[in-house]
């Protein structure tokens, strides 16, 4: 018998020795109550929907394990599901230092939920696994949906000269695709025919309308605020200089926040908030 033919036979007893340390039904499964795992996991992007055009990433760091003597911790798997469908992403070696988990989402779609398994082997032991992370969630469209608003002013100007002419405007202005909503200026000041206005009152009211474009998910505005916060009121009354420039001097803000909710592709979505900002502005 040849050197090579040796080989052969040794490398070929070592995989069986391998396989019923590992596979072997008669042997005892590793105890996993003994194991405990914890890692640092983290996901990018963070938002909480994404669409098939994308890619995820998941990376997981400061791994560590404690477990009986033997045990070692061969790999980390991936694992994605989605209803009764499940996906099996990756399995990669653990040599100590981090992993990072690519993800086309082309063939996935609705909500998923991640897990990240790792895999020990002992030997004289069949294999075990146990979870290092769990829920991680995303819910994955075929688009990203499109989330639209059009935030709206009352005004309402009042003035009165030096003689005792009065002056009243009543008006509603709308924004544009800019986020500014224009307030024409030649509705707010004003020339008396006699005497002189050196002030003119404002008062201000808002809302909004919103909408999805591209979904079916239903929405609602829940708040609107003038000044400079989403935390101000929503009417607002104010007196400045009968002159142009002076209402953009103030650098109002209008705030509207709106809820969108409901289902869209099988897939029913926890209220989401955004605000959305527009500025208000003159308009000649």
């Amino acid at each position: 018998m040849n050197k090579l033919s040796i080989v052969i036979i040794a490398f070929i007893s070592l995989l069986t020795v391998s396989c019923s340390d590992h596979d072997d039904p008669k042997l005892a499964p590793i105890d996993t109550t003994k194991v405990k795992i914890t890692a640092n996991v983290s996901e990018t992007p963070t938002g909480q929907w994404m669409n098939v055009t994308e890619e995820m990433t998941i990376r997981v760091s400061n791994l560590e394990m404690s477990a009986p003597k033997g045990v070692v911790l061969r790999s980390v798997s991936l694992i994605a599901s989605s209803g009764n469908v499940r996906y099996s992403i990756d399995d990669k070696p653990y040599s100590g230092e981090p992993l990072e988990f690519k993800i086309p989402l082309t063939n996935m779609r609705g909500r998923l939920n991640f897990t990240l398994k790792g895999n020990l082997i002992q030997k004289n032991s069949r294999d075990a696994e146990i979870i290092i992370a769990d829920n991680i969630q995303k819910i994955v469209f075929s688009q990203q949906p499109k989330f639209e608003c059009e935030g709206w002013l009352y005004v309402s100007v009042k003035s009165k000269s030096t003689t005792g002419e009065e002056y009243n405007q009543t008006f509603e202005v709308r924004s544009n695709e800019n986020l500014d909503i224009p307030v024409p200026a030649d509705k707010l000041y004003w020339t008396p025919s006699s005497g002189t206005a050196s002030e003119i009152e404002i008062s201000l009211g808002s809302g909004g309308t919103a909408w999805s474009s591209n979904t079916t998910f239903d929405c609602k505005i829940t708040k609107s605020a003038i000044g400079h916060s989403s935390g101000d009121e929503s009417t607002l009354k104010l007196t400045i200089p009968n002159k142009p420039g002076s209402l953009n001097a103030q650098k109002l803000q209008l705030y509207v926040i709106a809820s969108y909710f409901g289902a869209w592709e099988n897939v029913t979505i926890d209220p989401y908030n955004l605000t959305n900002v527009f500025s208000i502005i003159e308009a000649e």
